[in-house]
């Protein structure tokens, strides 16, 4: 299991609501924060988003996200729902001709833009123009020296957020300046919000977005994805968001990738992999066998059930080792995915031929072959427990393939 972390402060307007949230990179529970890669820390803060769902962190309203030019070159912030997003360009950013063409850009799209903690200087004057907001580190001035700024700023169109405040007497005296956002202890410190998610391995991501970039068809993504049960959760739980409202419930692997599609789940992977510390290379034994059993219940339906059921018996199979892996009730995993009603109906209530199986699978593999047997006999009388040991063996061939595949001799 991964714990994920993210930092929360509210920025709120004249009449003290809230308007949005700063989202702050985390390491721990710790509420401070020790930044050494700007683009590994929006990365961070972006996946940790997608995995915690951006309506629970926010309660629907506003993001800034800190950000740099650089990093939007990167592609992972088109994911992002430009209704719900402003994005904070922060002071240390190098600002030329190539930051004001892509910042230019993104405004094009729709994004809006803050300037995080901002002090004039000639370069910043084309970023200025393309803004929608500027924040100003109240701190950092007297009050006379921000009337004057103020002043500078009013002919550019642009909304002032005051930052560090922390006193309620400052708020009214900055209100009354005409500053329209405000954030600082006055009104509430930055909290830290915690979960957890599953990691998937940094190769298999490699793999996968390799696949990617040499457009690969979608029964290789498939194939490549079907070996991370981590990433297929994570890309269940990307779908039922906020960003992806689909009224379409999950049956298959293959129509969640192509319901996101390829750029969209490209830049999900790339996302993951910027925030990832590259150096876990250890295989989780538990998702492992996630994979074995979404196979062999997968083989099973093909050849005695139904081949139109084998995608669903996948999901089925791999999501009942993900629920155990996170700790976690099949009721409180399905509400975090939006999956078909026949796969939830398996997974919690043991409803029709799935169902069956599921049954059929806990029997099977705690040893208790003659209940196995007379559940199988129910499923298909034509089957025999010797045929699905067969499919268990080739699942567990196929995994150790994919591990040496991917993690090398091990």
């Amino acid at each position: 299991m991964k714990p994920i972390y993210i930092g929360r402060q509210p920025i709120i307007n004249a009449n003290k609501s809230i308007f949005g949230y700063e989202m702050l990179f985390r390491r721990s529970d710790e509420n401070f924060a020790d930044i050494v890669d700007n683009l590994s820390a929006t990365a961070s803060v972006l996946e940790n988003m997608y995995d915690a769902g951006f309506k629970t962190l926010t309660s629907d309203k506003i993001a800034f996200i800190n950000i740099t030019p650089n990093i939007l070159g990167q592609g992972i912030i088109d994911l992002l729902p430009k209704d719900k997003i402003v994005l904070e360009i922060l002071e240390t950013s190098k600002i030329d001709d190539s930051a004001v063409s892509i910042i230019k850009y993104f405004k094009n799209k729709g994004f809006r833009f803050a300037l995080d903690d901002f002090v004039y200087g000639r370069e910043w004057e084309p970023i200025l123009r393309l803004s929608d907001y500027v924040k100003i580190d109240v701190k950092q001035y007297s009050k006379d020296e921000i009337k004057e700024i103020l002043l500078f700023l009013k002919n550019y169109g642009i909304k002032f957020l005051a930052e560090k405040v922390e006193l309620d007497e400052d708020f009214y005296f900055y209100k009354s300046l005409g500053f329209h956002l405000y954030q600082g202890y006055f009104f509430q410190k930055p909290s830290v919000l915690s979960s957890v998610s599953l990691d998937p391995s940094y190769k298999i991501l490699i793999n996968i977005f390799n696949a990617f970039q040499a457009n690969a068809d979608i029964e290789q993504i498939e194939s490549l994805f079907k070996t991370s049960p981590a990433l297929v959760f994570r890309l269940l739980r990307l779908i039922n968001s906020v960003f992806y409202g689909f009224a379409a419930t999950i049956s298959s692997l293959k129509q969640a990738i192509v319901l996101l599609g390829y750029e969209n789940v490209s830049r999900w992977v790339l996302t993951i992999m910027l925030a990832s510390s590259k150096g876990d290379l250890t295989p989780d034994l538990l998702l492992e066998s996630a994979i074995v059993k979404g196979r062999t219940m997968e083989a099973i339906c093909n050849k005695f059930i139904s081949k139109s059921l084998a995608d669903k018996a996948f999901l089925v199979g791999m999501l009942s080792l993900v629920s155990v892996a996170l700790g976690m009730p099949f009721k409180e995993l399905l509400k975090k995915i939006n999956v078909d009603s026949v796969i939830e109906g398996a997974l919690v209530e043991h409803k029709g031929k799935l169902g069956e199986l599921v049954e059929f699978m806990d029997a099977f593999y705690s040893g208790y072959y003659f209940l196995a047997n007379t559940i199988l006999k129910q499923i298909n009388p034509l089957a025999k427990v010797e045929d699905v040991l067969g499919m268990d063996s080739e699942a567990l061939m196929y995994l150790e393939a994919v591990k040496k595949s991917v993690y090398g001799a091990i």
